[in-house]
Formats: structure tokens, C-alpha cells, sequence
């Protein structure tokens, strides 16, 4: 996910909070220091496996390391109107389907 401008952990805040040098969780985690700075300054994303061992060592949860998405705009989800539309079609596919069986 290079270059993603979107930021989507804290983990720079949580290592800041803690007073843990990057080189020092570098070392932990056996990763080159670069790697935690460019995950700390959001310019790649860790692996799953890579946030979890770092929520571990920095006895942090897993939410603290994630920046919080509350401010959605109220009302349904574009995946929700996506699934309405689905069913809907679905719905008119069975009823035209019954139809065309039922004058067979």
C-alpha cells in the first residue's frame, strides 16, 4: 500500500506515548528501523501479524493502534444500498422465474 495518503494507525502516537524509540521496536520486531518510521508515519501499513506482534510488545490494544473512524456521514452504507439493490433484483428474478414456470 505504498503511498497511501490515507492515515490509518497511530502507531507513531502509541510508540510516542510510550517513549519507544522506533529503532528500539525495529530491533524487537526484526525490521529495518526505516520500516517502523515509514509504518509510523503512515507511507506503508504493517502486515496483520506485523500490528499484532507490535500491539504486544507495546502492551497496547489492538484499537489504540488504529485511528478512529467516527465521523461517517449518517444513513445507510454504499455496501447497504448495494445489498438493497441486490436483493431487489434478486427478488424480481425469482417472481419472473415463477411466472414463466407456471405458464409452462
Amino acid at each position: 500500500m505504498s503511498g497511501n495518503k490515507n492515515k490509518i494507525y497511530r502507531i507513531g502516537a502509541v510508540l510516542a506515548d510510550k517513549g519507544i524509540d522506533n529503532k528500539v521496536l525495529a530491533e524487537l520486531m526484526g525490521v529495518k528501523p526505516e520500516t517502523v518510521s515509514r509504518w509510523c508515519n503512515n507511507e506503508i501499513q504493517p502486515k496483520p501479524e506485523n500490528l499484532y506482534k507490535i500491539a504486544q510488545l507495546t502492551k497496547s490494544n489492538l484499537q489504540e493502534l488504529h485511528i478512529a473512524t467516527l465521523d461517517w456521514p449518517s444513513g445507510p452504507s454504499a455496501a447497504e444500498l448495494a445489498q438493497t439493490e441486490y436483493d431487489v433484483k434478486q427478488k424480481a428474478e425469482r417472481l419472473k422465474n415463477l411466472k414463466n414456470k407456471s405458464k409452462g
